[in-house]
């Protein structure tokens, strides 16, 4: 098991130095060896499914020493959430390389680059303590830096800066807490070791704990983003390229989100119970204000952007809420935001492909020349606002019940978040597919391809799937809510 851990890191990296190490005259060749290492990966991926592992809390499988004289490792582990993220992961890569047209593919700075971020977001979720975790937290960064900057849209350069103030702002705080924390794992056993299983054992006076959680907590918040944090986040979308733009809803918002499931909640669940409130009421505030701001959107890539910040809101509802329902329902709804989310903008991709615009007013009528196309969109739509049967309602549904003992107020506010996600997908809909088609250009539109109907098919069986059969992934991450939503209600008792 270790070696497959081990080779989550290796597998894309590997890739990315093979696409490198190509000359541009083998252009034809960089899709498929990106789309060969990333199916190498989801193999994997799928492989740790079936392990013991799988339904597991995490559980460090390899360390590696890097400063011996001060007890400080490099430890790699995995649990059930961890593998679902992987997979998610994985996944995504693999439709966004098949589903890019011919000038991206044909790059071997995007593909590589591409790869180099399934590299680092792996190496999130394998990561046994602060020093990896906050390594490849940081290391997201590079790729997604040059994907924006150069493969992104007019205003890449603008988008790209924000993106990169704002993430390295949080993650000089995350840095700070992993000082912090080595300082404090020093003076409690003579070891600056900050390694998962260290820090379950590590006593933590209230001050210390309440400081800690705000430093970690604050830096994976912007990442998430959470409401006023998010500015960033409608920018990098519509100027980050398609795949960019899959891989950044899809996986990227959910690195923090993980971070404190994996890190602040459960070694400083003191300050978590302190500072929950305040999280609860911001993550109402991004579920209403999301779906408001997205109704007003001309351009349908940044509807679905502020749909992301509405669609997260829930997630950091169900985690604030700290019960096991909406726990396990958080951890569900990050697996089905990164499905819908990164289908929307896969769909939104292939549309701007043939048109070059995104103007929800420039379509109209186009259900007739892309039937196929439309109906894709619609079952997407569906899904993301949450329509029985599908993914999105399974999540959404757990968090809302699981919320309601906790936040009854702010539980039935976001439940009107429902309504406003219907409100501006099905509005966005009708304008663009419905009616007569009023513009000369969406006469001979093109509909789907082979190629690009199988790159958008998996994601859609997945949303029927989930919301036909929630059991199933919900195996994966019951013992892991279970264990969280214990911790935090022994706090509660201490208290």
């Amino acid at each position: 098991m270790t070696v497959i851990i081990i080779s989550l890191l290796v597998v894309p990296l590997t890739g990315a130095l093979l696409v490198f190490s190509f000359s541009e005259s083998r252009k034809e060749f960089f899709r498929s060896i990106g789309l060969i290492f990333s199916l190498i990966t989801f193999t994997q991926c799928a492989y740790l499914l079936f392990s013991d592992y799988a339904r597991t809390n995490f559980v460090i499988l390899s360390e590696y020493n890097w400063i011996q004289s001060y007890g400080l490792e490099i430890s790699l582990g995995i649990s059930g959430m961890s593998i679902l993220l992987l997979l998610l992961t994985s996944l995504l890569v693999l439709v966004s390389l098949l589903s890019i047209g011919k000038n991206h593919a044909e790059s071997k700075g995007f593909v590589g680059s591409i790869l180099c971020l399934h590299f680092a977001i792996n190496g999130v979720f394998i990561s046994g303590d602060l020093i990896s975790l906050f390594i490849f937290f940081e290391a997201l960064l590079i790729p997604m830096y040059f994907l924006m900057g150069i493969w992104g849209g007019e205003n890449r350069r603008y988008a790209t800066i924000k993106f990169i103030l704002y993430t390295v702002f949080g993650s000089v705080f995350i840095f700070i807490g992993t000082v912090y924390t080595s300082v404090i794992s020093y003076g409690f056993n003579g070891s600056l070791a900050v390694d998962f299983d260290t820090l379950s054992n590590l006593a933590l006076t209230s001050s210390q704990s309440k400081t800690l959680f705000l430093l970690f907590t604050f830096g994976f918040l912007i990442k998430v983003p959470i409401f006023p944090l998010h500015t960033w986040l409608p920018d990098a979308h519509v100027e980050a390229p398609t795949a960019g733009s899959i891989l950044l809803a899809g996986v990227l918002l959910k690195v923090g989100a993980y971070g404190i499931l994996r890190v602040s909640i459960p070694f400083f669940t003191e300050g978590f119970l302190t500072y929950k409130n305040f999280v609860a009421v911001l993550s109402v505030i991004g579920i209403i204000y999301g779906a408001i701001v997205a109704i007003a959107q001309i351009d349908i890539k940044k509807l679905i952007a502020y749909s992301s910040v509405s669609h997260m809101g829930y997630v950091m509802l169900g985690i604030s809420a700290g019960e096991y329902l909406s726990i396990e329902g958080a951890i569900i709804q990050m697996i089905n935001h990164g499905i819908t989310a990164g289908a929307l903008f896969m769909l939104v991709g292939f549309l701007y492909e043939r048109r070059h615009t995104r103007n929800i007013s420039s379509f109209g009528g186009i259900k007739s020349t892309m039937p196929r196309y439309a109906a894709i969109f619609l079952f997407t739509s569906f899904a993301s606002i949450g329509l029985p049967g599908l993914n999105g309602f399974v999540g959404e549904f757990m968090i809302l019940m699981g919320s309601f003992s906790s936040y009854k107020i702010l539980t039935s506010i976001a439940a009107f978040g429902v309504v406003l996600a219907a409100i501006y997908m099905l509005w966005a809909y009708q304008r663009i597919f419905t009616g007569p088609i009023n513009n000369e250009k969406n006469k001979d539109l093109k509909d789907l391809d082979t190629r690009e109907t199988l790159s958008i098919v998996p994601l859609i069986l997945l949303m029927l799937f989930i919301g036909i059969y929630p059991s199933y992934i919900e195996g994966f991450v019951v013992q892991e809510a279970g264990s969280i939503s214990e911790t935090i209600d022994l706090f509660k008792g201490l208290k």
